[in-house]
């Protein structure tokens, strides 16, 4: 478990030499304390005494709490001289990074059960042998959104949920969830019952939610005094404990007013997690030391510091206002939790896809259910709407297809290059460029559907131009089966070329959307060949909305 001791085995050397000089003391007629904390003021280590067979308790704690840890802990040690701690101030990602490397404290103070979930996910080879299991919360402390009162980017209106407002839209700058745990908690307030979400407006928010989260509450908070300290230049509300934003509240009033959800929220809660392979001996320190923590004087301290006994239970005063009543969340699953957090993560990456748009005959017939709309212009109309909405930071190009589309015997021909959707082209942007050239679509329309040699071309494209700061696609748009007069490959040799040119290490997923008499058979088996999906549509509505979900769905669908 990567600890400075065995807990199985005799005395530590450290442990042995502290009990023979305190002997040398007290025969001496002296009765002193020693030791020193590791990385603390020495408050929280004393001498271990005639004949204590533990060495001292590593603990880490948040650094919120770290002082009134350390203070606590010395009175269990004035009670018992051989219950010594060692108290070290660590964020609790950090702390959680630590444990699956095999560089685990003796016990750990996290400021959220959360953050147990990553004690070995992710962690292939890991050195955690147990669960890591709380042993009961030694405070409380709500997420609340931080509203910055003086900036013009503050919040005003009802604040109805984290769902919401994280999801349908207002002003709210988010931290990185994977080392902020106020962010981490609302937007996992924000995910409701379901994890991950394939709705076109939320995933549009995560997206350009992640794009731009700080660093930390750090960075957030320096935003609120000075926009430009921030890396954005912005001062929009945050999610904050409510601890934390008294604390702040304190030195700087009238600058943060703190709002709690109707609907609800989560909080942070503080647990008292003891490595789960203590030997006997650290095992009573460490239940000595939960005593300590959890007594009167000891809630006493925490509800004086801003913490609360429980979700409802207390609260500070911020400007004069007084807490307000909490309800509650229930907290989603540990799975459910890395889903929704991973979903993030893949959302984060900008996309960068090649978009292949059928031009066969085929596309002139009229779609159902669209009031005479042709499959054509339904695949226009939506394949514009995309380029307006998605990121500036999207590459984004696009290649038509149908038979000698770029010459004899080349089906395809390339109606606007890969670039980012910003980048000046012409008078005004590739953006601009890619919608000018889809409108053209209509006139592009003729010939049969050279489906799978295109297939081939695009996949090689993107490999050998692969880039690993996007998520790398290539989008097909089809309403037919492969129909090639001029021959090309079969079904079989384009699973076999693509098979061949797969590299794992620079993923590039092939996404089909079926539309009218497509044969999604064979387009999930494409698909499936490379990780990616398949989906089918036939209205506008419906191709916008499945064109966002292929976006949505970053993660392979199957290992190819």
């Amino acid at each position: 478990m990567g600890r400075h001791h065995n807990a199985d085995s005799a005395p530590s050397q450290r442990g042995v030499v502290a009990a023979l000089v305190a002997g040398a003391i007290v025969i001496a007629g002296g009765a002193f304390a020693l030791g020193k904390g590791t990385g603390s003021d020495g408050s929280g280590d004393t001498s271990s005494g005639t004949g204590c067979t533990a060495g001292a308790l590593r603990v880490e704690v948040t650094p919120e709490l770290a002082d009134l840890v350390k203070a606590q802990l010395a009175t269990a040690t004035k009670a018992d001289p051989c219950h010594r701690y060692e108290v070290t101030s660590l964020r609790s990602s950090s702390v959680a990074s630590r444990i699956r490397q095999g560089r685990a404290p003796d016990a750990w103070i996290a400021d959220s059960s959360v953050w147990l979930d990553q004690t070995t996910a992710g962690s292939s080879g890991s050195a955690v042998k147990a669960d890591w299991v709380a042993g009961g919360s030694l405070a409380h402390s709500p997420v609340v959104l931080a509203n910055p009162v003086k900036s013009k980017d503050n919040f005003s209106g009802e604040f109805t949920s984290w769902i919401d407002l994280v999801n349908k839209g207002g002003a709210i700058h988010l931290a990185n969830p994977h080392l902020d745990t106020a962010s981490r908690l609302a937007f996992l307030a924000s995910r409701g019952d379901t994890p991950t979400t394939k709705d076109v407006a939320a995933g549009q928010r995560i997206i350009l939610l992640s794009r731009f989260a700080a660093t930390g509450s750090a960075d957030l908070l320096a935003g609120v005094q000075d926009p430009t300290k921030s890396n954005t230049t912005r001062s929009e509300p945050f999610p904050l404990s409510e601890q934390a934003l008294a604390a702040y509240a304190a030195s700087a009033p009238g600058t943060l007013a703190a709002i709690t959800p109707k609907a609800g929220t989560l909080s942070l809660d503080y647990p008292w997690v003891p490595a789960p392979d203590l030997s006997p001996e650290l095992k009573e320190t460490a239940d000595a030391g939960l005593r300590a923590l959890t007594s009167a004087g000891a809630v006493d301290a925490f509800t004086r510091a801003g913490f609360r006994s429980d979700d409802d239970a207390g609260g500070p005063t911020i400007d004069g206002v007084a807490p307000p009543t909490i309800t509650a969340l229930k907290q989603m699953a540990p799975a459910a939790r890395l889903d929704a957090l991973r979903q993030w993560d893949v959302l984060k990456a900008d996309a960068r896809m090649l978009v292949i748009m059928d031009v066969s005959g085929s596309m002139k017939t009229v779609a159902k259910d669209t009031g005479g709309k042709t499959r054509a212009t339904v695949a226009e109309e939506s394949l514009i709407t995309a380029a307006q909405r998605l990121p500036d930071g999207s590459e984004v190009g696009g290649w038509i297809f149908s038979t000698d589309k770029g010459g004899k015997g080349k089906d395809w021909a390339a109606i606007a290059p890969i670039a980012r959707l910003d980048e000046p082209e012409g008078t005004g942007t590739h953006r601009d460029a890619l919608v000018a050239a889809l409108k053209k679509f209509q006139t592009y329309i003729s010939g049969d559907t050279g489906l799978y040699d295109t297939t081939a071309a695009a996949f090689e494209e993107m490999t050998k131009t692969y880039d690993p700061e996007y998520f790398n696609s290539v989008v097909i748009i089809t309403d037919g089966k492969n129909d090639d007069p001029g021959g090309g490959l079969d079904l079989d040799q384009l699973l076999a070329h693509i098979k061949k040119g797969h590299d794992p290490t620079r993923p590039v997923r092939i996404v089909t959307i079926g539309m009218g008499e497509a044969d999604t058979k064979v387009l999930k088996t494409i698909s499936t060949a490379t990780g990616g999906t398949t989906y089918t549509a036939n209205t506008s509505d419906d191709l916008l909305t499945v064109f966002v979900q292929a976006l949505l769905a970053r993660e392979p669908a199957q290992a190819p």
